[in-house]
């Protein structure tokens, strides 16, 4: 079977990733890994606190961390693809309003996050629903019912749910994400949400005789309802 991690952060991507793209190469390549998708947090709040430099840079910023990962882990055989956890704009945390909702995406490449740039930010959760199905991605609420403010988007407006999340520092109420998924018919999936050193150890697996080697192929496997959740 295919391991696959399918929400990571890296140090210089999300302000609370604390692994360089370097160490998590190394990290996964130990724990047997076949892939990840790399979903640092692409939010406003993100950009503003953690990325140096103009507005206007920080998508290629962004790309670059993943280039970086993609470099590394390509040394130990591990394929990397693009992924986001993304907050539409509005419902990104900040001081001042602390409830937050974030969506992660898997199907989006390199090119068409540079062609779309921040704009995909900028739309309500349906015309953000309608772009992911004319384009081929796929989108689902990370962590929907963890405890620490975090509220709940429209469940019809998803591909799947993030079921089980293994964060192991936040109560996530996997169950109820679970539950949920099973209700609205979306796709249950798993992650180890990284970013500390010991933070592995969750993801998805899927059959060997299915490719995967870009996002849209990530999409697509998704999509199949193959995948099996590895839990912590």
């Amino acid at each position: 079977m295919q391991k696959w991690e399918t929400h990571l952060h890296t140090k210089k991507g999300s302000g609370c990733g604390q692994v360089s793209t370097r160490n998590v190469a190394k990290i996964y390549a130990k724990a047997g890994y076949t892939g990840i998708v790399v979903t640092n947090h692409f939010n406003l709040t993100n950009f503003r606190t953690y990325y140096k430099g103009r507005k206007i840079n920080w998508v290629s910023r962004f790309l670059k961390e993943y280039r970086s990962l993609k470099k590394h882990c390509a040394k130990y055989g591990i394929k990397v693809l693009l992924g986001l956890e993304m907050c539409l704009a509005g419902d990104e945390y900040t001081k001042e309003k602390p409830e937050y909702s974030e969506l992660l995406v898997y199907g989006v490449t390199p090119d068409e996050l540079d062609d779309f740039g921040l704009n995909i930010l900028y739309r309500t959760q349906k015309d953000f629903f309608d772009l992911c199905n004319q384009n081929g991605w796929i989108c689902g609420q990370s962590h929907p019912f963890r405890t620490d403010n975090v509220k709940q988007l429209d469940f019809t407006l998803m591909h799947f749910l993030e079921a089980y999340n293994g964060h192991v520092r936040h109560e996530n109420r996997n169950d109820l994400a679970a539950q949920t998924a099973e209700k609205y018919n979306l796709i249950p999936i798993g992650g180890s949400d990284f970013h500390r050193p010991e933070d592995f150890g969750c993801g998805l697996l899927f059959p060997d005789d299915m490719t995967i080697d870009t996002e849209k192929d990530f999409a697509r496997a998704v999509l199949s309802r193959k995948g099996k959740i590895i839990c912590r």
